[in-house]
């Protein structure tokens, strides 16, 4: 027996520190000349087991038969589904509450994987902010590859493709670009032998779409997304789709009684709209398997040790005499529970008769059994869940199950550490960094709509232990205190006397007469609120591009909108003045296509004409300008989701574009039209150097102010010859100078490019904007000199002519309050610069050997 057994199963069968000790060779001799030294091996064998103290289950195993052992492959495989272990803990995390400017999204997680329920604008951030996906067990985004959608939906999906984004950065070593050597080496092998990242999307037909075409504006290239079809399982749990459609345009009953993949639904399903169709998902944990009950074993006929295996797995096993043993005759009872839970969203009213008459959901709503729920996620929008008919409907459900409710009614995103860096930089300015307004707080035990102590709605933090050591609902609430955040951070003697310098200089000691009106009053527009100041995908403190800009008390333009632009712009003016804003905007300008700048555009849009709604206001189209390639985008959009055409007039870029090959009727406008409805003496739409079709702007106000947004590019002579003479240049300056290589592979500017345009330009004011994620908190400028004229931009930032006189002033300060970011910063420049030096030094010694 002992001559089949190899080298790799000693090691996992004895410690070599232990094998060494009884065979006089090193381990290397041992595996060479495993043959000669077979006797000794299989003596050493025999003496260990005889030494042994032996338990009650040791005498049974060793009288098992034991099975020839094979040999281990060298490379581990990845184990099927089957073979992995059943989960003994499971948490349901809220990711997005569906409340005030916050998409529903939830995650389940467990020791082994993590599945996604919808997936809406500004879910990566949420979840990157949540305090219940960090208290609770395993949750985190990585190892996710499942995502079920309930509904094809912008509410849905939007959030799709910063998601996966962000989980393919995962493998891309280039963007840790702070990484030892040695560390980048190992990310660049893993990244280069790695699969693509892999996203699964279950749900309704055509889903799949929306991410396949939001990642033409992307450059990530190793992602892969796929559709699913049928019933999801694997060792965590099962999954099974059950569809319901608007107004039973679906057919019969039993039609919808077969899973999704079966024959008639997909035939029924084809025959519809895409957005008739809705999916309930029902999901089923596997059960915990017990240990081993060895004597149950015995009683069982169980002789052979790779049975026992087998049986542990949950497979059924057949002796040799034909005898089945299932796994329930040899386990041990493990109380957990066993009950499914459901995650439903009923678009709208028109779907619920569709879902009164579903037998599949009326099987589980019957008793307060095994086959009924433990918990239902309600996402239904708030006016249909309050509906009558929606509440008959639940009432169907026993007792004994519980409700989550994910929509308009719950809470606002969980902001407490947006909050604390808010408070941090209003020590600084108040009035350049207000801080946030705070909503009603509601109770997680409010149920509004419904009079019940089983209702719950969604609050920010909370998770459903389903399966753990408390099972029910958590909730880490929002512990947020402005004075106490404020109080420690002028603990710093050195930030308290640069905070007193600073109150002595006052904005009115020393204004600009650009700031002034000609009758000696002060100017209040243009105003700037900066909502996103980040690049490619957002953290926790900066989220992607969006500048709202307000020329006058009734005009707005907004420049790009990256993904959750109205999420932040709700959370920055709260939902009065959200609503107020939206119905002043005139103008959206989209500088490229890269989904960092436009994918939050629908959203807005969409808001926006419910803003006006709201105070019965007359609907008028917004001015969007944009490349002529954004045609593609709004044509897919209204075609495979809903009508927007009515929603906005487009101005293309390219004025000298004559032909454009579209079949989509989409409401046109010129520039003419822009300068007159937004009041400009000019407008002009500059090409940068960027990707292809990328642009920067010039407006200028009509007796007013001259503003340049420079989009994304490298510096740019177009744009400081359209420029010359601004009021305010908005430029970007994503990368600092050490990385300079990086900034021309990415066709984007280092802080002294961006610094440089702005002296060419002579532009009175300055404001560096679009910074990357490494810099989050605060821009390592590293003792560069800084022009006198220049400001950086925060997320949730606020200027007007009056305040942009202090912006330079503010840095140091700003410096001082993050100095122990800047400082780790600082050791991870020091540090790759001297790698660097040496690699450099050594490629110098080469080329001299070889010369």
């Amino acid at each position: 027996m002992m001559n089949n057994v190899t080298f790799t199963h000693l090691k996992l069968l004895y410690k070599p520190n232990v094998v060494s000790q009884y065979l006089p060779i090193s381990l290397r001799q041992l595996e060479e000349g495993l043959n000669k030294y077979s006797k000794t091996v299989r003596c050493f064998h025999e003496w260990t087991v005889s030494k042994s103290k032996k338990s009650k289950n040791q005498k049974i195993v060793s009288t098992m038969q034991k099975r020839k052992a094979e040999k281990v492959p060298v490379v581990a495989k990845k184990m099927k589904p089957s073979q992995m272990k059943v989960p003994s803990t499971i948490n349901i995390v809220v990711i997005g509450t569906g409340g005030p400017g916050t998409s529903h999204s939830l995650l389940v997680t467990t020791e082994t994987a993590r599945y996604m329920f919808n997936c809406g604008e500004g879910t990566q951030r949420l979840a990157a902010m949540s305090k219940g996906l960090r208290a609770a067990a395993y949750a985190k985004l990585s190892g996710l590859e499942n995502i079920f959608i309930t509904h094809k939906s912008w509410e849905n999906t939007g959030g799709l493709l910063g998601l996966s984004m962000t989980l393919e950065s995962q493998l891309n070593p280039e963007s840790k670009v702070y990484m030892s050597k040695k560390k980048e080496e190992q990310a660049l092998k893993v990244a280069t032998s790695a699969r693509p990242a892999r996203i699964t999307i279950h749900g309704p037909p055509g889903v799949e779409k929306i991410a396949l075409m939001a990642r033409k504006f992307a450059e990530s290239a190793n992602l892969d997304i796929v559709k699913a079809k049928g019933v999801f399982s694997d060792a965590a749990l099962s999954v099974q789709a059950i569809p319901f459609y608007e107004d039973q345009k679906g057919g019969s009953e039993e039609e919808q009684e077969i899973e999704p993949g079966g024959k008639k639904v997909k035939q029924n399903e084809q025959a519809l709209s895409e957005t008739s169709v809705a999916y309930a998902y029902l999901c089923q944990p596997k059960p915990v398997m017990g240990k081993i009950n060895v004597e149950k074993c015995l009683d069982a006929g169980i002789t052979i040790g790779p049975m026992v295996g087998k049986l542990q797995r949950g497979e059924t096993v057949t002796l040799d005499d034909g005898t089945v043993v299932r796994p329930e005759q040899v386990l041990d009872v493990v109380d957990t529970e066993k009950r499914p839970f459901l995650v439903i969203e009923c678009p709208n009213l028109g779907f619920l008769s569709s879902l009164y008459a579903n037998k599949r959901l009326s099987s589980h709503m019957s008793d307060s059994g095994e086959d009924s729920f433990a918990l239902v996620v309600h996402m239904s929008p708030a006016e249909v869940f309050s509906s009558e008919q929606y509440q008959t409907w639940m009432r169907r459900f026993p007792s004994t199950t519980k409700h989550l409710v994910l929509n308009r009614s719950a809470e606002e995103a969980d902001l407490t550490r947006v909050r604390t860096h808010q408070a941090m930089l209003n020590l600084v300015s108040q009035d350049v960094f207000p801080l946030l307004p705070v909503a009603a707080a509601t109770s997680p035990n409010e149920t509004r709509d419904i009079s019940s102590e089983n209702v719950v709605l969604a609050c920010s933090g909370m998770h459903y232990v389903y399966r753990g050591k408390e099972i029910g609902f958590q909730c880490s609430p929002d512990d947020f205190d402005p004075v106490e955040t404020q109080k420690t951070c002028l603990e710093d003697s050195e930030l308290r006397e640069q905070l007193e310098r600073l109150s002595q200089t006052t904005p009115g000691n020393n204004h600009h007469q650009s700031a002034t009106a000609s009758n000696g009053t002060q100017l209040q527009y243009p105003s700037m609120v900066f909502l996103g100041t980040g690049s490619s995908e957002p953290n926790r403190i900066r989220g992607q591009s969006c500048i709202v800009v307000r020329l006058s008390e009734d005009t707005v333009i907004i420049l790009d909108c990256g993904e959750d632009s109205f999420g932040q712009l709700h959370r920055f003016y709260g939902g009065t003045e959200a609503t107020r804003i939206l119905q002043k905007v005139k103008a959206i300008f989209v500088s490229h296509m890269h989904g960092d700048h436009h994918l939050g555009l629908f959203t807005l849009l969409k808001e926006r004409e419910k803003a006006f709604a709201v105070d019965n206001k007359p609907f008028t189209p917004v001015l969007l300008m944009a490349p002529i390639q954004m045609r593609r985008w709004l044509k897919f959009y209204h075609q495979e989701m809903e009508g927007l055409s009515h929603m906005l007039r487009f101005v293309k870029h390219q004025a000298d574009l004559k032909t454009f090959v579209d079949d989509f009727h989409l409401p046109a406008a010129t520039f003419d039209d822009v300068m007159q409805e937004l009041h400009l003496d000019e407008y002009k739409p500059v090409p940068v150097d960027h990707c292809n079709n990328a642009f920067g702007m010039v407006l200028k106000q009509t007796g007013g102010w001259k503003i340049v947004f420079s989009g994304d590019t490298r510096p740019c002579d177009n744009l400081v010859q359209a420029g010359m003479d601004c009021d305010v240049l908005i430029h970007e300056a994503t990368h600092e100078d050490a990385l300079i290589a990086h900034a021309k592979v990415s066709k984007h500017s280092t802080f002294s490019e961006a610094m440089d345009v702005g002296s060419r330009m002579k532009a009175r004011h300055m404001i560096l904007t679009h910074f990357s994620q490494r810099y989050p908190h605060m821009v390592p400028f590293f003792d560069m000199e800084l022009p006198k004229n220049m400001g950086i931009a925060f997320d949730n930032m606020q200027v007007c002519p009056r305040t942009l006189e202090s912006l330079p002033r503010l840095i140091a300060p700003l410096t001082t309050l993050f100095s122990e970011k800047l400082q780790y910063l600082e050791i991870r420049r020091i540090k790759r610069t001297r790698e660097q030096a040496e690699k450099q030094l050594s490629e110098n010694q080469l080329e001299a050997q070889t010369s």
